[in-house]
C-alpha cells in the first residue's frame, strides 16, 4: 500500500524555488544592459540571452526521464550547482564567444533542474488539489522575482558583475535548501518501479494533455522570450534607469504573487483547460498597447494588469497536466520545459532584429504568436476533456 510522503518535500521545492528565483531575477535586468557594455550588438545579444535557452530546450525531456529514473533530488542540486558556478564564472573577463558557452552550460544546469522540481509536487499533493500546490510554486518563484531585479539594480551600482556573483550564491544556496529538505525520499519509486514506470506508455488522455499544454506553452515561450531582450532596452528608450528597470521587472512580479492564491484555488475548482487557454489569448492581447504608452508610470501600470492575467496559466497548465499524467511525469514535464525553451530561444533570437526595426514592432509579433498558440491549443483541449474524479496522493514507495 501506498504511503504519503511527509510535505515536507513540497515546502522544500517551494523554498528552493524562492531563493533561486531572487538569484536569476536580479539578472534579468542588467544581463542585455552588461551584454552592449562588452560590445555585443543588439542581435548577439539576442543569441546570448538564447543560449541558455536552446540549452534548456535540448536538455529538458533527457533530463526528465532521468529524473523520473534516478530521482527529483540528486536532478534538482546537480542542476543548480552547475548554474551557480556559470553563473560566478561569467564575471571574468572573457571573450563575448565564451559568453555564449557559459549562457549554454547555465541552460544545462536549469534544464536538469526544472522537470523534478515541478514533477515532485505532482508526488506529493492529491489532484484535486494540484491548483493550489503549483500555484504555493509560482508564487515561490514570483516572489523571488520582485525582490531579485530590484536587488540587481542596486547591486549594479557596485559593478554589474557583482550582480552575477550574488546570483551565483543564490543559486548555490537553492541547491543546499532542495537537498535537505528532499533527501533520499525524492525518489519517485523503488528501484524496480523505478524502472517500469519510464518504460510505461502515456495514455490516450495523457498524450491530449501533453499535446495541449505543449501548443499554449509555445505562444507563452515566444512571448517570455521577446520581452526578457527587449523589455530593458524598450524601458531604456523611455528614460528609465538602471533601477526604475530593476523596479519594473518587481512590479511586474508582484501581482503574480498576490493574484496567483486565487488562481490557484481557481484551477482547483474551475475548468482548466480554458483557465489556462484564456490567460494567454488575454495576456497576448496586452503587448501591442505598450508602443503607444510614452509614460513609465503608465507603463507599469499595464504591467500589473498583465501579470495579474498571466497569473493563471501556470498553476492552471500544470495541475491540468499532472492531473492527466500518471505516469513518466518528470518526462512530460521535460517535454514541456522543451517547448518552453525552444519557443523563448526563438523568441529571444528574433528580438533583438526585431527591437532594432523599431521599438514597437517585437510586441506587435508576439503578441501574434500568442494568439495564433492559444487557438492552436483548443482541439486538443476539447479532446483531453475535462477534470475527473480526485484521487488519492501519488508518491514513493
Amino acid at each position: 500500500m501506498k504511503q504519503a510522503r511527509p510535505r515536507t518535500a513540497l515546502y522544500g521545492i517551494v523554498a528552493a524555488v524562492f531563493v533561486s528565483g531572487t538569484g536569476i531575477g536580479s539578472i534579468l535586468p542588467i544581463l542585455p544592459l552588461y551584454l552592449r557594455e562588452r560590445g555585443a550588438s543588439y542581435s548577439l545579444v539576442g543569441v546570448i540571452v538564447a543560449a541558455s535557452l536552446i540549452a534548456q530546450a535540448i536538455g529538458q525531456w533527457p533530463a526528465g526521464w532521468l529524473a523520473d529514473r534516478f530521482g527529483r533530488r540528486e536532478s534538482m542540486v546537480a542542476g543548480l550547482l552547475v548554474a551557480a558556478a556559470t553563473s560566478l564564472v561569467f564575471v571574468l573577463p572573457l571573450s563575448i564567444g565564451w559568453l555564449v558557452t557559459l549562457r549554454f552550460l547555465q541552460g544545462l544546469g536549469f534544464a536538469t533542474a526544472t522537470p523534478a522540481e515541478r514533477a515532485v509536487v505532482a508526488d506529493v499533493v492529491p489532484s484535486d488539489e494540484l491548483g493550489v500546490a503549483y500555484a504555493w510554486l509560482s508564487g515561490a518563484r514570483q516572489s523571488g522575482l520582485i525582490a531579485g531585479p530590484a536587488i540587481g539594480g542596486l547591486l549594479a551600482v557596485f559593478g554589474r558583475s557583482t550582480v552575477f556573483v550574488a546570483t551565483g550564491i543564490a543559486l548555490a544556496g537553492a541547491a543546499l535548501v532542495a537537498a535537505a529538505a528532499l533527501g533520499p525520499t525524492a525518489r519517485p519509486t523503488a528501484r524496480a518501479g523505478a524502472d517500469a514506470l519510464v518504460r510505461q506508455a502515456w495514455s490516450p488522455r495523457a498524450r491530449r494533455a501533453l499535446l495541449a499544454i505543449v501548443v499554449l506553452t509555445i505562444g507563452i515561450g515566444v512571448l517570455i522570450g521577446v520581452y526578457d531582450v527587449i523589455w530593458s532596452l524598450y524601458m531604456r528608450t523611455l528614460g528609465a534607469s538602471d533601477f526604475v528597470i530593476g523596479l519594473s521587472f518587481s512590479l511586474f512580479a508582484l501581482p503574480l504573487v498576490i493574484a496567483t492564491p486565487f488562481a490557484g484555488w481557481a484551477s482547483d475548482r474551475w475548468d482548466r483547460r480554458w483557465l489556462a487557454f484564456g490567460s494567454l489569448a488575454l495576456t497576448s492581447l496586452i503587448g501591442p498597447i505598450y508602443p503607444f504608452i510614452g509614460s513609465i508610470p503608465l507603463v507599469m501600470t499595464l504591467g500589473v494588469l498583465e501579470a495579474t492575467l498571466w497569473s493563471f496559466s501556470e498553476p492552471a497548465m500544470n495541475a491540468f497536466l499532472m492531473e492527466a499524467v500518471r505516469e513518466r511525469r518528470g518526462e512530460a514535464q521535460g517535454v514541456v520545459g522543451t517547448a518552453l525553451n525552444g519557443a523563448m530561444a526563438v523568441g529571444s533570437l528574433s528580438a533583438g532584429a526585431l527591437f532594432a526595426i523599431g521599438p514597437g514592432v517585437p510586441f506587435f509579433v508576439a503578441a501574434a504568436a500568442g494568439i495564433v498558440f492559444a487557438f492552436g491549443a483548443v482541439p486538443a483541449l476539447r479532446a483531453a476533456g475535462g477534470r475527473l474524479s480526485a484521487e488519492p496522493e501519488v508518491v514513493s514507495a
